[in-house]
């Protein structure tokens, strides 16, 4: 039995788990967990219908036949003139509970829902959702080759990196490097900031030039073979001031013993509260303003969310980014991140570039 014949297994045992009768999946990241086919046919319906017992069923566009396969599913191809949705709806039961992939258009599900009024619709949080939270042995394995490629990349920028260059030569040396590397795709646009943009989380690379005491801050990744990878590093160009080592110092702690802090049972909330008391605790509080990290895997955000409130636990395959950052407008910021996976015993982490304080003359 393959892989993808195993998760439909596992499916189908959650389905009947939850007294749910069929789950539809739809999602491209989805369908792509299932199949190993990664099919983006836009407004063209594809689908994958997994009854809680029996032969799952697999719907797409005819143009799509040479593309499409997979193991232990019905095959079903429409065409043009077809109504697809139609055609989906025979192969839901009659009646019932029925879990809909969350990232398929509303408009899909409202024209299902005026052809089938027997039905319940569910989300599918606690099926596909589920799923993919646990990781398998496949996925942690190209997990870890995605995040061993995105260390090299850092490596290489720490090389690069220096005073004179701007944030947008930066960034495009990021993606020649993947490029480089087999990687085409980025996981998410590339972060690279320096001097008071760093106290922006989320900057987008523009003309800034780096310039000798500053921090320069990194954020980027890159998919390979379908699974993202995700790291953070903050640089010094030229001799850091005090406040700069000592913030870093701080992050790196807070980032520390957050990773020590995982394992199975703990809860999200408690991890992301280690990394907040340290920074709390050292007075920089206000000044860290995201969640401590969130899930990684075919996409770059997905569940858990180690976040305030989340009272939910971790469990081994899980993988999440642990990301503490603290930002000081007008002044800089100071993020690390790594992607790490849940183990038996505790967590093992996914990226292994230095998180010592590398200073750029």
């Amino acid at each position: 039995m393959d892989i993808y014949q195993q998760r439909f297994q596992r499916a189908q045992k959650l389905l009947a788990t939850q007294q749910v009768d069929a789950v539809v999946v739809t999602s491209t990241p989805n369908f792509f967990y299932f199949t190993g086919t990664w099919l983006e046919s836009n407004e063209r319906l594809q689908a994958i219908v997994i009854p809680q017992q029996g032969t799952p069923t697999l719907l797409a566009h005819e143009m799509f036949k040479e593309q499409v396969a997979a193991a232990g599913v019905d095959m079903l191809f429409w065409s043009d003139g077809q109504v697809a949705v139609e055609l989906l709806n025979q192969y839901l039961p009659s009646a019932g509970t029925v879990a809909i992939d969350n990232s398929w258009p509303s408009g899909n599900l409202i024209q299902l829902m005026q052809i089938n009024t027997h039905l319940n619709f569910v989300d599918s949080k606690d099926i596909l959702g589920a799923l993919r939270l646990h990781k398998d042995q496949v996925e942690v394995a190209r997990l870890k080759e995605s995040g061993k490629t995105a260390d090299r990349v850092m490596e290489s920028l720490a090389k690069f990196i220096k005073p004179g260059l701007t944030e947008r030569q930066v960034a495009d040396e990021i993606r020649s490097q993947f490029k480089q590397l087999g990687v085409s795709k980025l996981s998410f646009d590339v972060i690279v900031s320096t001097g008071d943009n760093c106290a922006i989380p989320h900057h987008v690379p523009d003309g800034t030039v780096l310039q000798a005491g500053q921090t320069v801050l990194i954020d980027m990744g890159g998919i390979k073979d379908y699974y993202c990878s995700d790291i953070t590093r903050t640089f010094a160009l030229g001799q850091p001031s005090l406040e700069i080592r000592t913030v870093y110092e701080i992050v790196k702690t807070a980032q520390q013993q957050a990773f020590l802090a995982i394992k199975p049972g703990v809860t999200m909330e408690h991890v992301d509260a280690v990394a907040r008391n340290i920074i709390t605790e050292a007075g920089y509080g206000q000044y860290f303003t995201h969640r401590t990290g969130h899930g990684v895997g075919i996409e770059i955000h997905e569940e858990p969310y180690l976040a305030a409130g989340n009272f939910q636990r971790l469990a081994e395959g899980m993988v999440v980014s642990v990301e503490p950052g603290i930002y000081l407008p007008g002044k800089f910021g100071v993020r690390i991140e790594d992607t790490v996976v849940v183990t038996a015993t505790g967590a093992e982490r996914l990226n292994n570039f230095t998180r010592e304080l590398i200073i750029k003359p």
